[in-house]
């Protein structure tokens, strides 16, 4: 009788773990689902969604929203290239939209999620899958960018099938069909966004250090097709010298370096911890993982080779990575929890002798793991609410159109915010952004005052929108009306929030 009620209360204690880890990812799907009503656009929404619209619509990539930077209104060929096709066909589909857009990341995060689960199903018990998808399933990175046009969700998915495929390879004494598929995924993954190189880098010292050479190189050559996607818009004309001279000549790919360029490589591994070091959200996540990495060696241990994998994807990302910005965590970050969970059960849950049933140890470590996983999830949380009360007005755009210049726009070229290409991008002759401006200064140009004025005239826009944030760097501020009479230019609208001026010559 004793021992019945004994696994009756371990039976409870079970089912109460579960139903908790269950609630709180039942409540941060609810939240996402309304996150995703109107929300608010990321800047690489429209600088990268525009990459895609073009693509739908002529046939190859340009921009204008970056007109005069590297030719890119003529032609663009840095850009994620799988991930353009990915957006473009969805705009095929559905027309273009901030919220088609989007969809793309959604709809990647939807197939990791099931190749996540799928994965874990088969490798570990409820409890440590379970946990597994709490920690992804919070995490703020992922909250946010599977809902904006950026390639990391995708390539994330990418990579993870890739180690999957690896990971089998190796189990089965090297069996060659899922190293090759391995190295399939790894290519597309590069494919997709360059930071995907890691996934191919990784897999092919995964293999030497393994002393399999032979597997290495094969892993290696079967990423080339997969990869190859990347050079599909290379042209006579348009070709390697071009994109050399896209990635080496454009403001937004420079980075700021306390060492000299030639010695820049040495200076990555130590920025390399900005990555996970940079504000609470990635705070909260590395230091649980290096808890449960310590206190969990020994299950660690038993199985080692997805910690060696990440190992190397965090030294390939510091080699190959051009800034050392915090989401680039969510391309390894399925490895880390996969680690996570495995660790976490191991510190935190005890089994009955049956190991049908299991709770929470009374142990200091547990109670650590515990309350850091707790303080983890309160803060993504935190995080997570403000993404999802941002709300955004995509018919905004339209009203202020028609407000400033009247409905017959389909001839003017202005400077406007970026995200005003939603959804204006077909009412207007060309859009240029004011980040474009702002990349233009980071070349020498002095685009200032009077002589910014100029310049605008000489790329023949119409109408200059100066929010707020960029008046002064703009040197709006520092011209009269006068002034701006003088250059060509009157205000037809002044605010706290912008102003408008009209080219009048």
């Amino acid at each position: 009788m004793l021992a019945l009620n004994q696994k009756q209360q371990h039976q409870q204690a079970c089912m109460k773990l579960i139903h908790f880890i269950k609630i709180i990812i039942l409540l941060t799907s609810i939240l996402f689902i309304f996150s995703l009503w109107q929300r608010q656009p990321d800047i690489d929404d429209a600088w990268i969604g525009e990459h895609a619209y073009w693509m739908a619509d002529k046939g190859y990539v340009k921009s204008e929203l970056m007109h005069g930077i590297t030719n890119q209104h003529i032609r663009h060929i840095v850009h994620h290239k799988l991930f353009t096709l990915a957006g473009a066909l969805f705009i095929s589909i559905f027309g273009f939209s901030l919220f088609t857009l989007k969809s793309v990341s959604l709809f990647s995060l939807i197939v990791f999620l099931i190749i996540f689960y799928r994965y874990l199903k088969k490798r570990v018990n409820d409890q440590t899958l379970w946990i597994g998808m709490l920690l992804i399933s919070v995490n703020a990175f992922i909250f946010q960018y599977s809902f904006v046009f950026r390639p990391e969700i995708m390539v994330m998915t990418l990579g993870f099938v890739s180690f999957i495929f690896l990971e089998r390879g190796v189990n089965e004494t090297f069996k060659l069909k899922w190293v090759l598929l391995g190295g399939l995924f790894a290519g597309l993954a590069a494919a997709t966004h360059l930071n995907g190189l890691i996934f191919i880098a990784s897999g092919g010292l995964l293999l030497f250090f393994k002393r399999k050479p032979k597997l290495a190189v094969l892993f290696g050559l079967a990423a080339i097709p997969g990869f190859a996607v990347y050079f599909y818009d290379f042209s006579r004309e348009f070709g390697f010298d071009y994109w050399l001279y896209q990635i080496k000549d454009a403001p937004a790919l420079h980075t700021i370096r306390d060492l000299p360029e030639s010695l820049s490589l040495l200076e990555r591994p130590f920025r390399e911890q900005r990555r996970f070091f940079h504000s609470p959200k990635e705070i909260s996540f590395s230091v649980l993982f290096i808890f449960l990495m310590i206190a969990g060696r020994k299950e660690i241990r038993k199985n080692s080779l997805p910690l060696m994998y990440l190992l190397f994807l965090v030294i390939s990302l510091a080699a190959v990575s051009v800034h050392s910005t915090s989401k680039y965590l969510m391309l390894y970050m399925p490895v880390m929890v996969v680690l996570m969970s495995r660790a976490f059960s191991f510190v935190a849950i005890e089994s009955t002798s049956d190991n049908n049933f299991f709770r929470l140890k009374t142990s200091s470590l547990a109670k650590w793991a515990v309350g850091l996983t707790m303080l983890y999830i309160g803060i993504q949380m935190y995080w997570n609410v403000n993404t999802s009360i941002n709300k955004y007005d995509t018919n905004a755009n339209r009203r202020f159109s028609e407000t400033y210049f009247g409905k017959d726009t389909e001839e003017l070229n202005i400077l406007a915010p970026m995200n005003f290409i939603f959804n204006e991008i077909d009412h207007f002759n060309r859009i240029q952004s004011d980040l474009g401006y702002i990349d233009i200064q980071k070349t020498g140009l002095p685009l200032h005052g009077s002589f910014m004025l100029r310049y605008a005239d000489s790329s023949a826009l119409d109408y200059l929108i100066i929010t707020k944030e960029y008046r002064s760097r703009f040197g709006m501020d520092t011209l009269t009306e006068s002034q701006r009479n003088l250059e060509g230019f009157i205000t037809i609208e002044k605010n706290n929030e912008f102003e408008i001026l009209k080219n009048d010559r």
